[in-house]
């Protein structure tokens, strides 16, 4: 990899899944799969180690022979050895190995086969490092944490896995952070549903914490144990989120130099998030539903039929019903995954926890940049009388933004973008009620909202709808609008705009637009 940007979002990609996924065995074989994408690489393996140095996990290239039969070489292993005590990539002809560790202590390694010989050029050097950081930090917690998973079979006093386990004190779902009516409501419900296998869909605007409530559910359910796996469905063309689901056979198509497990797969026996389902194709709804009603499917090019048992939860901020109406999406699909609705409450719907939600993403920026930032009264309280169009992941940006360009570590009202005129939700979007009492989304011109400081500004409803074209509206303009309508997913921002990925990635680097994420 030869691009800084493809190098940078190959780590996000990473850093994403080693976060998010558990156990740590599944979010390695993520990882090398996502490496497999990207990497020219024909083999490779995770090692983790236990006490002395014992290998306690290995995570195996997908290469289509029986990678539990595997074992390290005396070559593998020398060459880790090296890596380890040089603290820097080790290369032999075709291969490279380096190192993970935490705290001067050997925690793991990687070993891979590439497809060519030589040094890796210097960017490549620096990948290599920040995945060993990634992978070290990620294996450190599992260590610390206990390893997070509990035996197969039931011991003595435990509960069968095939029957409901009640909740107790000790199921914590630590992530969702609040304390109003609406989420405790979600939250009940949420805690109700873990208990069955029965199909969720997650229903809400973009930004209010889909992906928290499907690992809440995992989390409290008898699979918890399992991996959980998430795929953004709107990323991907048809082909790519096939492979992604459903896996390939070696040569099934240019590229595919080895077989490769899907996410039903790496899900088996856990639960798997289909995010933004709304963007699946017609077309390949058919072949999702298949699937979701028989649990059982072919890796792409194959003719194998493989059987899981997978409990599937979608999200989406679309409004499904109206697209079943204009037969965007299959009736039949719309029923299979709508068993039990969830509907995430947007943060202006829920009272109180504004604050709560800024003071954890202040600590979490202090943590992360080893500052000692706080909250003045007064700056809570302009927090709390933001609708937060974003909801909570512009939350997270306008406490980051603000706490980075602050001029103490006092922060105070003073200090928000929309007392200086400069709030950039402010820019695109204000509410009106119609005659029935429904918020309706209108997107601004910029140089009328300059000088309107943050009172008419709320958020917005799932049903809102953005005038592409509005009057005054320049190329960024349109491109920022597109953006947070599209909720910063580039692929959806550019149908909107009726232009590429590529274009519309060039566009934002034109126009130095950061991509906000979750």
């Amino acid at each position: 990899m030869t691009n800084a940007d493809e190098r940078t979002r190959l780590l996000s990609e990473i850093a994403s899944d080693l976060i998010s996924l558990t156990p740590l065995e599944t979010a390695l074989k993520v990882v090398m799969n996502t490496l497999d994408r990207h990497l020219p690489m024909r083999d490779g393996v995770f090692v983790i180690y236990g006490a002395g140095r014992e290998p306690r996990l290995t995570v195996w290239h997908a290469d289509g022979h029986d990678v539990r039969s595997r074992s390290l070489t005396v070559e593998q292993s020398d060459a880790i050895d090296c890596a380890l005590a040089s603290g820097e990539p080790h290369f032999v002809k075709k291969t490279v190995a380096l190192g993970f560790k935490m705290k001067g202590e050997a925690i793991g390694a990687l070993w891979i086969d590439r497809t060519f010989q030589g040094r890796a050029v210097a960017g490549e050097m620096a990948l290599m490092k920040h995945i060993a950081k990634l992978i070290a930090k990620a294996s450190q917690r599992e260590l610390c944490s206990g390893g997070g998973s509990e035996p197969d079979e039931p011991q003595a006093g435990q509960i069968p896995k095939n029957k409901p386990r009640p909740h107790t004190q000790h199921d914590k779902i630590d992530w969702i952070v609040g304390d109003s009516l609406a989420i405790k409501k979600v939250l009940e419900t949420t805690k109700i549903v873990a208990a069955t296998n029965s199909a969720v869909l997650l229903r809400g605007e973009t930004g209010t914490g889909k992906e928290c409530f499907a690992r809440a559910i995992h989390a409290l359910s008898i699979r918890k144990s399992k991996p959980f796996i998430k795929l953004n469905c709107a990323v991907l063309s048809e082909t790519v989120l096939e492979s992604e689901l459903f896996g390939h056979e070696k040569g099934a198509f240019t590229g595919a130099l080895l077989q490769r497990a899907g996410r039903f797969e790496l899900a088996n026996g856990g639960t798997l998030l289909l995010d933004e389902i709304g963007d699946v194709s017609p077309q390949f709804q058919a072949k999702l539903l298949r699937v979701l009603q028989e649990g059982e499917f072919e890796r792409l090019g194959g003719t194998k039929t493989l059987k899981v048992d997978v409990r599937v939860i979608c999200a989406t901020n679309k409004n499904l019903e109206v697209a079943v109406l204009r037969g965007e999406f299959r009736a039949d699909l719309y029923y299979r995954i709508n068993v039990v609705p969830i509907i995430l409450p947007p943060l202006r719907q829920r009272d109180g926890d504004i604050s709560l939600l800024a003071q954890v993403f202040l600590e979490q920026f202090n943590k992360a940049n080893d500052r000692y930032s706080e909250f003045a009264p007064s700056a809570l309280d302009i927090l709390s009388k933001c609708a937060f169009p974003g909801n909570v992941r512009e939350l997270d940006n306008c406490v980051q933004r603000t706490a980075t360009l602050a001029s103490s570590n006092t922060i105070g009202s003073s200090d928000f973008a929309c007392q200086k005129n400069q709030c950039f939700s402010a820019l695109l979007w204000k509410t009106d009620v119609d005659g029935i009492g429904n918020e309706t989304m209108h997107t601004l011109n910029p140089r009328d909202t300059m000088s309107s400081g943050l009172g008419p500004y709320a958020g917005t409803p799932s049903s809102a709808t953005a005038t592409m074209e509005a009057p005054g509206f320049t190329e960024r303009d349109r491109l920022i609008n597109a953006m947070v309508k599209a909720g910063w997913v580039q692929a959806k921002a550019a149908r909107i705009l009726g232009k590429t990925p590529r274009q519309v990635g060039y566009a934002l680097r034109r126009f130095g637009i950061d991509v906000m994420k979750e």
